[in-house]
């Protein structure tokens, strides 16, 4: 014989082990599963009972669902109690076995106590499926005219559940919902409302044409708006007040039933205006239960067509949310004002101070909504403050949010930047705080904006990131890094000469007029706060710079191909240190990296005498960026990306290609001598490779492809692309061919 349920709580309680505990539910187990195939009556509703307490502790209990309908169908109230509580714990409603219940449910739906009544409701509230709820729904339906408002409450709660899952016959019971909002009892009225309130919900989600359900429901607004001014005025229930404020809760669903007949409805709108306005202006702040009504006023008032100054009331209500000092309030409110920011921005731009501190909150998730509603609040007369106060965030805000962050705080400079000089300043101080975190197109959009500046700053640009770089560089970020090497090559003249800009103001990053502000997170960009000039700075301490770069940790292979084409450029616009600047570039003519190796030696050579007439055309500065040009290039690429599958030859053709010889030997390279020189009507071009390689001006054709190898890649179209591709990813190595007769192209011999 099993023990009682009480016996095995202790049992199971006193288990010092996991597998004790196994061991005492495995036997218990399997005295049950005895007692249910020996039939026993008199202990059945003492093992379902026990069984739940198994399935509780998570062990399997499928075996005992047969038994809930056997203690559902007896005549006795203690077993039917437990059937229909194991009914409702051990199935749902994918469990075939539930089809039994339904002539057991109708049954009990038609008995005479109303606690059995009220069981059969619960399960049925709990378990409906959509062919049960066909089934029983009229008899389910009979008991909301039921004289017994306990059973009319679990009635109406049943019906929640029989029309969602049937929600074509929800227009076949609107009037039996509306008119249990007549009723006196408390429990029943409650449900009414949220019984139309789901409905409501069924006829926006089947997308009445018509809108007959809603049509029918808004004639009982006058009635919803009269009660809940009695809530407010008189009180409903003196046992139903929660500290002082009468009835939240049935408050709080007539509002959100209002919400609901009030959207997209001017009429019904108009009528419940005054009583919005009333629940705003009379519900008290200092207790939860009149916060959680303020919010759904709130949000009544910003769903119904509403009024403007209404509006307004109810943004000044979530304003003064963010004064209380519950993190859960002030999360619901900044939620809140994200989406009201849209509609009504100019009354959320009063309470801009209070987000801002926000941002300023130990609690993370309340500095991501803040920082959210800052970058909705942003505008062309308020970008500095915001942009300050998004960089300052950036300081502390987790790694895995600094990309997102970064990429807002570039698109706010893209679209609302005031000047040239704060756009840059912006960017530089965003990529010396997290520029181990931004996306490479931040690094290319700060070298484009260098390129399309004007001298007088791009030399203070230059200067500045020199001095960032050489402050910073123990612990620089990779991408500042780079884009600081880049500028250094490409207006390394301008280091040689003192930069100072007369705008002074318009480099307002970090504090008002150029000074940070010594508070919280500003003081720790103390070091970044821009200056109004920079002195020059000699060749030595230029080289120095790229030299330590080049033998920093952080280098990758990428920063090492930045700097060494730096130094190359360098050679062309320093008065002296061309000695110094190739000997750097042949260190790493022996290097493991192909990419570096081959930089190395082209550099090299080209530094060499035999290339001095080609040399300043091929190190030209970069020309200024074509936006139209490289919007054309990017729309064209989406198009070859969108057809390349369909000109991809087939595996027979490429097989093919690929299983022919390819012993072709490359045509050699004109010497240096025979370089034809370039013509002075000519425009120059900012880097032929044709001249420097002997190919050009209708010289000898280029070398013939060897049949199956990879095509040569073509120059680039425009200067655009040239600047569109500075920052693009290096392409992984290829396979090398088969060895051939090497040629030396810079005519060495060997």
């Amino acid at each position: 014989m099993s023990i009682k349920l009480r016996e095995l709580i202790r049992a199971v309680r006193a288990c010092k082990t996991a597998q004790e505990e196994r061991a005492v539910i495995a036997k218990e187990c399997a005295l049950i599963r005895t007692a249910f195939k020996e039939n026993n009556l008199q202990f059945r509703h003492r093992n379902v009972a026990k069984l739940l307490f198994i399935h509780m502790l998570g062990y399997p209990s499928h075996f005992g669902q047969m038994e809930c309908l056997k203690l559902i169908a007896s005549p006795n109230f203690p077993e039917k109690r437990i059937g229909y509580l194991a009914l409702m714990l051990l199935l749902d409603e994918r469990t075939e076995v539930l089809t039994l219940v339904t002539n057991s449910l109708k049954n009990d739906l038609e008995h005479d106590s109303q606690f059995v009544v009220g069981l059969a409701l619960t399960s049925f509230g709990n378990l409906a499926t959509a062919d049960m709820a066909r089934t029983l729904i009229g008899d389910v339906a009979k008991h909301l005219g039921s004289s017994n408002p306990y059973v009319r409450k679990k009635a109406g709660l049943a019906m929640i559940r029989a029309l969602k899952r049937v929600p074509e016959l929800a227009d076949d019971y609107v009037d039996k919902a509306v008119a249990l909002l007549k009723d006196r009892s408390h429990g029943v009225l409650i449900t009414a409302v949220q019984l139309m309130t789901d409905v409501l919900k069924l006829a926006e989600g089947d997308d009445d044409p018509n809108q007959s359900i809603k049509a029918r429901f808004v004639r009982v607004v006058p009635s919803l708006v009269k009660m809940l001014r009695n809530l407010l005025n008189l009180g409903y229930s003196p046992e139903h007040d929660i500290a002082g404020i009468a009835d939240p809760f049935l408050q709080v669903k007539l509002l959100r039933l209002l919400q609901t007949l009030g959207h997209k409805n001017d009429e019904a709108s108009e009528a419940m205006n005054d009583v919005l306005a009333q629940v705003a202006t009379n519900t008290e702040t200092n207790r939860n239960a009149g916060n959680a009504i303020l919010y759904e006023c709130v949000r009544a008032i910003m769903t119904i067509e509403s009024e403007s100054g209404l509006r307004v009331l109810a943004v000044n209500i979530l304003g003064r949310f963010l004064l209380n000092r519950d993190n859960n309030i002030r999360y619901v409110a900044l939620n809140s004002l994200t989406k009201v920011v849209a509609e009504d921005p100019a009354a959320v731009q009063r309470h801009r101070s209070t987000i801002l501190d926000c941002l300023k909150d130990p609690d993370v998730s309340i500095r991501q909504r803040a920082l959210e509603l800052t970058y909705q609040l942003v505008t062309p007369n308020n970008v500095r403050e915001l942009a300050r106060e998004m960089l300052n965030y950036l300081v502390v805000a987790p790694p895995e949010h600094r990309e997102h962050l970064c990429g807002r705080v570039a698109t706010v400079v893209d679209k609302y930047s005031p000047s040239d000089r704060w756009r840059l300043e912006t960017l530089v101080t965003m990529l010396s705080i997290a520029g181990n975190h931004c996306d490479d197109s931040v690094a290319s959009s700060t070298v484009a904006y260098v390129v399309v500046a004007d001298p007088p700053l791009q030399a203070y640009a230059t200067h500045k990131l020199f001095h960032l770089l050489r402050d910073e560089l123990p612990q620089v970020q990779v991408a500042l890094m780079h884009v600081a090497v880049w500028c250094a090559g490409e207006f390394g003249d301008h280091l040689l000469r003192d930069a100072a800009l007369v705008d002074a103001d318009d480099a307002d990053v970090l504090g008002d007029n150029g000074q940070p502000q010594q508070n919280g997170n500003l003081a720790a960009l103390s070091s970044l706060r821009p200056r109004a000039s920079y002195e020059a700075v000699p060749v030595p301490e230029i080289l120095g710079l790229l030299e330590a770069v080049l033998k920093s940790h952080l280098a990758t292979i990428v920063t090492k191909s930045y700097v060494l084409t730096a130094l190359v450029k360098l050679a062309t616009r320093l008065p002296h240190g061309k000695e110094e600047t190739a000997d750097l570039v042949a260190t790493f003519k022996t290097s493991m990296s192909l990419e570096l190796q081959q930089r190395s030696c082209e550099y090299a050579s080209l530094l060499s005498d035999l290339w001095a007439n080609v040399r300043p055309e091929a190190l030209a500065r970069m020309p200024a960026l074509d936006a139209a040009a490289l919007a054309a290039k990017r729309t064209q690429q989406t198009a070859d990306s969108a057809t390349s599958f369909e000109a991809m030859p087939s595996s027979k053709d490429a097989a093919a290609a690929a299983a022919q010889p390819s012993f072709q030997q490359p045509e050699p390279v004109l010497p240096p001598a025979a370089v034809p020189q370039p013509s002075a009507a000519a425009a120059p071009s900012l880097l032929d490779l044709d001249d420097i390689f002997g190919g050009g001006g209708g010289g000898a054709p280029p070398p013939a492809q060897p049949v199956g190898a990879a095509p040569a890649q073509q120059p680039p179209a425009s200067d655009a692309d040239l600047l569109s591709d500075i920052f693009a990813a290096q392409p992984p190595p290829q396979q090398a061919p088969p060895m051939q007769p090497v040629v030396d192209i810079f005519g060495g011999g060997g």
